[in-house]
């Protein structure tokens, strides 16, 4: 599959979404399959079914920049940080997996995310070095790219809260006005709800302490 990965890509934007949807792949599967091809395919596992996408299709300078911001926090709050990640790690998501059915893993992996100190160091030191950690971050964010399904990144928001994320970001360029919506847990209406704003300047964050967003830094690549 690694030699074809440009065949793969492209017949993954001619769907709609564009996505290879494969039931029954359990985490060892999951794992050898990331390990034979390229990181730039995105792959979900989600209650033992995998999902291949294709890359972010969207400015590369947004998510690098959406990263950078995010990097620069981690650097000036080391003693907050547990560990941070990319598109190119992956969460274990126990809470979103059902106990009478142990071969149905779910691993996610957001384009931004941050597990704080506190929570990391919850871990045992072997749960630490594998290679999906099972804790949900605190903090993610998603960059939505025309290739997504608006309704799909929205249940997968929905998924990462309801998984235990304390904040997750929605961001959508791709219409104008542009979006982002604000995910987390109210636990007087027991359910994960959102809050939306309209091309802000700005996105203060309530779980990192201190970080603010800057979307027209974000947007200035936008044509």
């Amino acid at each position: 599959m690694k030699a074809s990965d440009s065949e793969i890509v492209g017949f993954l934007r001619s769907l709609d979404p564009p996505c290879i949807i494969i039931p029954d792949c359990d985490l060892e599967q999951f794992e050898k399959i990331i390990s034979v091809n390229s990181r730039f395919l995105r792959m979900s596992l989600i209650k033992g079914q995998l999902e291949i996408m294709p890359p972010l299709p969207v400015h590369i300078e947004y998510s690098a920049e959406i990263i950078d911001q995010v990097d620069r926090w981690c650097e000036d709050n080391k003693n907050l940080v547990g560990i941070p990640s990319s598109s190119q790690g992956g969460f274990r998501l126990l809470k979103l997996e059902d106990p009478n059915y142990p071969n149905k893993h779910t691993v996610l992996s957001p384009n931004c995310a941050i597990v704080l100190k506190a929570r990391w160091d919850s871990l045992t030191d072997e749960a630490k070095k594998t290679s999906f950690p099972t804790v949900a971050p605190n903090f993610i964010i998603e960059l939505r790219s025309q290739y997504d399904s608006a309704q799909l990144l929205h249940e997968k928001m929905v998924q990462w809260v309801n998984a235990g994320v304390d904040e997750a970001i929605y961001i959508d360029l791709n219409i104008d006005p542009s979006e982002v919506r604000i995910y987390s847990f109210n636990p007087d209406a027991n359910k994960v709800v959102w809050q939306t704003k309209e091309d802000p300047v700005e996105v203060k964050s309530q779980v990192l302490e201190g970080f603010v967003l800057n979307m027209q830094d974000v947007r200035m690549y936008k044509d």
